[in-house]
C-alpha cells in the first residue's frame, strides 16, 4: 500500500513502487513486463537517468543547498533537489532530452539572490565577483558565499560551500584534478552562518577553465 506524505507517494501504488534510494526517490515496475516501454515511459526514464547523473557529483553542495527545505519536507536533502530539477531543468522533446543549465536550481531558499555576478578563470580557479547587496533586507554582511562548477563532460564539480563573507565580493574558486581546457557551468548562493537562511542558486554562466 502507498502512502502520500510531503507531497511524494511512498510504497506501492498499482504496479509500481517507489521507495528513497540513495537520497533519490527512485520508482520501478513490480514484476516483469512483457510489454515493450511506451514514449512516455522511455522519457520520464530518461528524464531521471539525466537528472540523477547530474545530481550525484554535486551531492555534497545539495546537502547544504537543500538542507532546510527537505527538513520543512522530512525528507534527505537529495529529494527536493531530484523533485525540482527534474520538473524544471530537463528540456527538449523525448528522445532529445537534455539538462538546461541556466534552469539548474542548486540551493532552494527565501534568502534574496545574489545580484551583479561575474566569474573569470584564473592560474588556481574560477574567481567568482558578486554585488554585496549593502542594506538589502533579508542579507547580512557576514553571509557565506557558496560557489560551484560542473563540467558536464567529465561529470565532475569543484565547490565550496562556506566561503568569503558577502561584503568581500570576490572569491577564488580552487579547481583541483580537472584539466585546463574544459568548460564549466557556473553557479553561487548565499547562506546565513547559523545556516537558517540561505538563497537560491543563481547561474552565473559558462566559462572556460
Amino acid at each position: 500500500m502507498a502512502t502520500f506524505k510531503n507531497g511524494y507517494w511512498y510504497g506501492k501504488l498499482g504496479k509500481t513502487t517507489t521507495y528513497p534510494l540513495n537520497g533519490v526517490l527512485v520508482t520501478r515496475l513490480i514484476g516483469k513486463s512483457t510489454k515493450p516501454p511506451t514514449e512516455l515511459q522511455k522519457a520520464v526514464r530518461l528524464r531521471t537517468k539525466l537528472v540523477s547523473a547530474l545530481l550525484f557529483p554535486v551531492k555534497e553542495f545539495i546537502e547544504v543547498g537543500y538542507e532546510r527545505e527537505a527538513r520543512r519536507l522530512k525528507l534527505v536533502p537529495q529529494n527536493p533537489a531530484f523533485s525540482y530539477n527534474w520538473k524544471h531543468a530537463v528540456i527538449g522533446k523525448f528522445p532529445k532530452l537534455k539538462i538546461d543549465f541556466t534552469k539548474l536550481r542548486l540551493s532552494y531558499g527565501n534568502m534574496p539572490p545574489p545580484v551583479n555576478l561575474e566569474v573569470v578563470a584564473s592560474d588556481k580557479g574560477l574567481v567568482f565577483n558578486w554585488g554585496p547587496q549593502e542594506g538589502v533586507m533579508g542579507t547580512h554582511w557576514s553571509d557565506q558565499v557558496m560557489l560551484l562548477a560542473y563540467f558536464p563532460k567529465l561529470r565532475k564539480s569543484a565547490y565550496m560551500t562556506a566561503g568569503a563573507s558577502r561584503y568581500k565580493g570576490t572569491d577564488l574558486l580552487l579547481v583541483f584534478d580537472i584539466e585546463h581546457g574544459q568548460f564549466a557551468e557556473t553557479y553561487i548562493a548565499f547562506v546565513s552562518n547559523d545556516r537558517k537562511s540561505i538563497s537560491d542558486s543563481v547561474y552565473v554562466g559558462k566559462v572556460r577553465w
